[in-house]
């Protein structure tokens, strides 16, 4: 999407969808791009909502990677202190049991790196920083109305801006029709 002032590019791999319900609390992830061209400065609050259409329309915030983080650590600590427990009253699953802890810890430490160092973060762009980039993280495990992927979905992607609002529609796989790519137009 190109504005005035404003680039914005949205990435997302067509196989979101299934890929999230392997991942921890069933997150879909976007990568979103912001590129600002103004000669002051544009607030970007990273306040980012995904409406699930064929879901009842259900709105779902983007989380803060920072709180997605914390989450997971405290998940890891309340893993690690359930298998000590169960390890105590059946010491002859000692190594089943510390086998699953250590390996659901590996893969919540990668993903926790993952959210920490990529997740889109709040910034001021201005003509000396233009540019923010990142993961978004939507988290679909908590809510009633989101259960199992249709073969076809459909999306509505808002970004809050202060005075303005951003909505990308998009379906997810992507019609093969629609697809095209596209070159930027040079001036």
């Amino acid at each position: 999407m190109n504005g005035d002032d404003l680039d914005v590019t949205l990435l997302m791999d067509s196989q979101v969808l299934p890929e999230s319900q392997h991942r921890f609390y069933h997150v879909v992830a976007l990568y979103l791009s912001l590129m600002y061209t103004g000669a002051g400065k544009l607030d970007f609050p990273a306040d980012l909502r995904l409406q699930f259409d064929r879901h009842h329309k259900i709105i779902v915030s983007a989380m803060e990677p920072d709180d997605l983080a914390i989450k997971l650590q405290n998940d890891i600590d309340t893993m690690v202190f359930d298998t000590e427990r169960a390890i105590k009253k059946d010491p002859a699953k000692t190594e089943e049991k510390t086998a699953r802890a250590r390996e659901f810890q590996k893969e919540a430490s990668e993903f926790i790196d993952f959210v920490s160092t990529k997740g889109l973060q709040p910034a001021i762009l201005t003509p000396g920083n233009p540019e923010v980039h990142g993961w978004a993280f939507f988290r679909t495990d908590k809510n009633k109305w989101i259960g199992s992927w249709n073969r076809h979905e459909d999306f509505i992607l808002r970004v809050w801006l202060k005075d303005k609002v951003l909505e990308f529609p998009f379906s997810l796989p992507p019609p093969q029709e629609d697809f095209s790519l596209r070159k930027r137009d040079e001036d």
